[in-house]
């Protein structure tokens, strides 16, 4: 993924700056914790530590926050704050580990930081789901009309996915379709373009489901609009 520039930015002018809200639904934000940590008792379980998620993933943490696919500089600016300075430091180390080296590192280190699941969703919260709904804005034209359930859903693919709208070969298709779709504002075709990426996972599984519930979401983001 390329490196992530922090979206919380200060409103002009002077007194105290406003705090950034989400664009997402609380719908929306529920879903992508759900489907990332299932809950504060899975998370205790398998995220207060290092977890690898198989695959080419990196070393995992709070929700969803995958090490081997940041900087270590974006991990400081990401983690500054939610967690104290020598956590930082050690998830620093977890930077640009992916696939079986980052198995192997998780397997050795896993236990070198805890974070809570009170850090983890203030962290998400505050910055993460910023960061990636800036990701989304920056990458998906025509996103800025979208409300909060549409947006919300979209963010979740990305926040899985990375914003791979323009990623090339058939495993990215219903990507593109997607930022086509919603350039074009043919919105009611989102859902379809969601549900089509099941073709990529086992039936049943878990990000099968999550596409489900994903287009579910932007379908009642439609309803609200008049749309479907």
């Amino acid at each position: 993924m390329p490196e992530i520039v922090n979206p919380a930015l200060a409103n002009a002018g002077a007194g105290p700056a406003a705090v950034p809200q989400p664009r997402s639904s609380q719908d929306a934000i529920d879903l992508i914790v759900r489907e990332e940590d299932s809950s504060p008792e899975y998370y205790a379980r398998h995220y207060t530590h290092f977890e690898w998620p198989l695959g080419a993933s990196g070393p995992t943490v709070g929700i969803g926050y995958d090490c081997g696919y940041s900087t270590a500089a974006q991990i400081k600016s990401d983690w500054t704050g939610f967690v104290a300075d020598d956590v930082v430091t050690a998830l620093q180390r977890a930077a640009g580990l992916t696939g079986e080296a980052a198995h192997q590192w998780v397997r050795a280190h896993g236990g070198s930081v805890t974070i809570t699941w009170n850090q983890a969703i203030a962290q998400f919260r505050a910055h993460e789901l910023l960061k990636w709904e800036h990701i989304v804005s920056q990458h998906l034209p025509g996103s800025d009309k979208l409300n909060g359930d549409c947006f919300g859903a979209i963010t979740s693919i990305a926040y899985n996915r990375g914003p791979s709208f323009d990623a090339p070969g058939p495993r990215y298709a219903e990507m593109r379709s997607i930022k086509a779709h919603v350039a074009s504002g043919n919105l009611a075709a989102v859902p379809g373009d969601i549900l089509s990426m099941r073709r990529l996972w086992p039936k049943g599984g878990d990000l099968w489901n999550r596409r489900v519930h994903e287009a579910a979401l932007f379908t009642q983001g439609l309803r609200t609009a008049g749309i479907a």
